[in-house]
């Protein structure tokens, strides 16, 4: 079981570094704000990765960095990032009634946006820690519905910083829009994570794809207010529901026996002659 004072501390170690680090480049640096961004998203992941560096060491920080690699996943695992959430954005676009969006125009930039996101766009940054340690964690807690709006709750606040600066691709839009919104993309995370037994690399491609298509379809108003991701926000949970419903409300989540980390664990026990 994972304790709860361990969760607690990620959560701060998350919000601590990627809230101060945003606000002090922003404030008082001149750096772009790209590069502002990017440099306080790590927080999660760095904090993913101590967290596991603490509850067991090297192995910890080995067994969270070999899940993100394991790219030999069914083919139907690949069709949801790659085929499944470019539809849910396309249905958005076309219920917006909008034209000129950069997929439509120069849809070859999804190739290169994908590996801008994957590295520096978001998923690197963030999802040692998110997908990586706290859906686990919550999950041996709590249903994985719950673990899942927690862990979406969460991950919308911590962006919160980003409404507050100009230039971010958060500055211009709705925060209860854009919070509601990825609540329901984790309930769709959650889904694929535990349905490849939960393979790290799989979340990797589901955050990737929503970056992707958030910039290739844009949902920044030009003028007036940004209904496009009003219709994002409705068509996610529609696809959120719909998968609830498939599975039972599981998301496919059945516990594994795998890395779980024990308090104390038996060796230290075994050594304190209390087994």
């Amino acid at each position: 079981m994972y304790k709860t004072s361990e969760i607690i501390r990620f959560i701060t170690i998350t919000f601590g570094y990627s809230w101060i680090v945003w606000a002090s480049l922003y404030w008082w640096t001149d750096l772009p704000i790209m590069a502002i961004v990017i440099i306080g998203a790590f927080g999660p992941s760095l904090s993913g990765v101590l967290t596991m560096y603490r509850l067991r060491g090297v192995a910890g920080v080995r067994h969270i960095l070999q899940k993100s690699i394991q790219v030999r996943m069914s083919w139907k695992t690949y069709a949801i990032p790659f085929g499944l959430i470019p539809f849910i954005f396309l249905v958005a676009y076309w219920w917006t009634d909008r034209s000129g969006a950069l997929i439509a125009r120069e849809p070859w930039w999804i190739a290169p946006y994908f590996l801008y996101m994957l590295f520096l766009g978001g998923t690197l940054q963030e999802e040692y820690g998110w997908r990586g340690y706290l859906l686990d964690a919550l999950q041996s807690r709590l249903s994985p519905l719950l673990a899942s709006l927690v862990l979406g709750g969460i991950w919308a606040i911590w962006h919160t910083p980003l409404f507050l600066m100009a230039g971010t691709g958060q500055a211009n839009l709705p925060f209860w829009a854009y919070g509601l919104s990825v609540m329901a993309y984790s309930i769709l995370i959650s889904w694929v994570y535990n349905g490849s037994s939960r393979n790290l690399w799989s979340a990797f491609l589901m955050h990737t794809m929503f970056n992707v298509m958030f910039v290739m379809v844009g949902f920044e108003a030009e003028e007036g207010y940004p209904i496009g991701l009003i219709h994002l926000m409705i068509t996610l949970w529609t696809a959120a529901i719909l998968v609830l419903w498939k599975t039972y409300g599981k998301l496919n989540y059945e516990p594994l026996e795998e890395f779980i980390p024990s308090y104390p664990s038996v060796t230290h026990r075994i050594r304190e002659g209390k087994e």
